[in-house]
């Protein structure tokens, strides 16, 4: 009986030895980095706030270096920034359908609006975000209506989930944490040197931030979705290309900046990586930046559903018979 109890003392200490390792969320892989699956960036970290804050304060407290709890710091302000998004990170999972995932496209995108009303002279990138989204919105949805396109719907979803992740944190982070916390972030190897460099002055870094979502977040899921066999992925996002709008005011559309032949037509697939940057480098960065407070406020203020909805291929059939009708490119200003 003795040696039993001496047993079941040593299992029962070994498992409280193995939780307590497991509440200290150390050295975790970022098993969903990329924001492909539900949740957030491991499967084993919680989302209460209060339980995060004290696993963080618990491995400051001790000098651990923040390299070894970069998981947990990332899912730490991507869970701060989804609350002031009004958004379950739980139960966000790009591998649903686009309908049912409506209701967290759009407060994702509203809350780019919300903090550039709320920011306009430091915020700058969410009013360019905003003002983007809703053709990149209508894209998932009118995508998501056909099971074989679903794929590529999934895709532009788990893109929008991806960069809130990146982008939304670092966001999260300032404001609730101020430039100390984004350097933790750096310091975590969450960030690299050059936009913690932006933070200083945030309302010049539209295009450092810009170029980060762009060459850094989701350049490897475009590459995805165009080399996808079945059906053919680069049918598909050059299908993207020619439909694709400029949101922008001022702006070219795609097929303005670089006609194929000086048609109507694309020259360029905006899925690759080289040309979608000089694109919106050289042409859609400018253009909004260009764009005073009052000019960004009245786009963003519109209702998002309105605004994606004229972008809908319902409401945009004539534009994409005939894609170079108008010598005007559609703006975000109705």
């Amino acid at each position: 009986m003795r040696v039993l109890m001496v047993v079941a003392a040593l299992v029962l200490t070994s498992m409280g030895a193995t939780k307590a390792d497991t509440v200290d969320y150390l050295d975790l892989p970022l098993s969903n980095g990329n924001g492909e699956q539900r949740g957030g960036v491991h499967p084993d970290l919680p989302y209460d706030v209060a339980t995060l804050e004290a696993a963080l304060n618990r491995h400051r407290a001790k000098g651990i270096s923040p390299t070894r709890f970069k998981a947990l710091l990332w899912h730490y302000w991507i869970v701060r920034a989804a609350q002031d998004a009004g958004v379950n990170l739980s139960d966000w999972d790009p591998q649903r359908s686009a309908e049912s995932n409506r209701s967290v496209i759009f407060a994702v995108y509203d809350f780019y609006a919300r903090l550039y009303t709320q920011h306009p002279d430091t915020l700058r990138w969410m009013g360019f975000a905003n003002i983007g989204a809703p053709a990149f919105a209508a894209g998932m949805l009118d995508l998501g209506l056909l099971p074989e396109f679903r794929f590529f719907s999934s895709m532009l979803m788990s893109m929008q989930k991806h960069i809130f992740m990146d982008l939304g944190a670092m966001h999260a982070a300032y404001l609730h944490g101020g430039i100390k916390a984004v350097e933790e972030m750096r310091d975590a190897g969450l960030i690299d040197d050059v936009t913690t460099a932006a933070w200083a002055d945030p309302a010049q870094a539209v295009m450092e931030f810009s170029s980060r979502e762009q060459n850094q977040v989701i350049p490897d899921q475009f590459d995805r979705m165009r080399s996808r066999l079945l059906p053919p992925g680069e049918v598909v996002t050059y299908a993207i290309t020619v439909a694709g709008p400029m949101p922008v005011p001022g702006g070219k559309t795609l097929a303005q900046y670089r006609p194929l032949f000086g048609g109507p037509l694309p020259a360029f697939n905006y899925a690759n990586r080289e040309d979608r940057w000089d694109f919106l480098s050289n042409d859609t960065v400018p253009a909004y930046e260009r764009l005073s407070k009052d000019a960004v406020h009245k786009i963003v203020q519109r209702p998002f559903a309105d605004r994606v909805a004229e972008y809908r291929a319902t409401a945009r059939l004539l534009d994409l018979i005939l894609p170079f009708r108008s010598a005007e490119p559609r703006s975000g200003v109705r």
